[in-house]
């Protein structure tokens, strides 16, 4: 029974370490490790780094995603409404967890200029939710299956390279990243399932 239960609603505990992820942080619990993590991206610090850094982060940027966005509407016909709506829910989900939160952007050196609020990173839910769903999309697509865990690699790759991304350039501590990845990984079961129920 617990076993069946925890199958069908396990997505909740990573709600659930989200909400004790922000008791921490609004305690300020995990200052020490924010800053470590943060020392530790600074020891890759050059121009190169910098620049690319900046091009993997931009891969997560409002401007970036809109134009995917807009390709997938023309290309994609339902899926990309889906992607979109999704998308579009993605952000009111992330500027009201910020309303909500209220963290205040980093004090280290901004590489990059940002403003608001700093958690959850809206380039980590952005990026795990859009390059998620294109995963989504591509698994359920007649493509070889090479082909499927090549794009996988590159994509979960790209993902992880921007929430390093964030904290390298300053603009987001190491728990906003954390906290971008639980809830992300929350709504994207909830978005997997509809996907499956609405698209397959």
């Amino acid at each position: 029974m617990i076993k069946e239960y925890f199958k069908k609603y396990y997505y909740f505990l990573f709600l659930f370490l989200f909400i004790i992820l922000v008791v921490l942080i609004k305690n300020n619990v995990l200052a020490n490790v924010d800053n470590l993590v943060y020392n530790f991206s600074q020891t890759f610090l050059s121009d190169g780094m910098t620049m690319f850094m900046k091009l993997v982060s931009f891969f997560a940027s409002p401007v970036c995603l809109v134009g995917f966005l807009i390709l997938g509407l023309l290309f994609l016909k339902k899926k990309g409404i889906f992607l979109v709506a999704s998308m579009g829910i993605n952000q009111i989900i992330n500027e009201g967890l910020k309303y909500l939160i209220r963290r205040p952007r980093p004090s280290f050196p901004h590489l990059v200029v940002e403003n608001g609020f700093s958690c959850p990173s809206g380039h980590t839910m952005g990026g795990i939710t859009f390059y998620g769903i294109i995963l989504i999309i591509i698994w359920h697509s007649e493509l070889p299956k090479t082909i499927k865990w090549l794009l996988t690699i590159i994509f979960s790759l790209l993902t992880v390279l921007i929430m390093f991304s964030r904290i390298y350039l300053g603009v987001h501590y190491f728990s906003d990243i954390l906290a971008g990845l639980l809830i992300s990984c929350f709504t994207f079961v909830l978005i997997y399932r509809s996907y499956k129920h609405f698209l397959v």
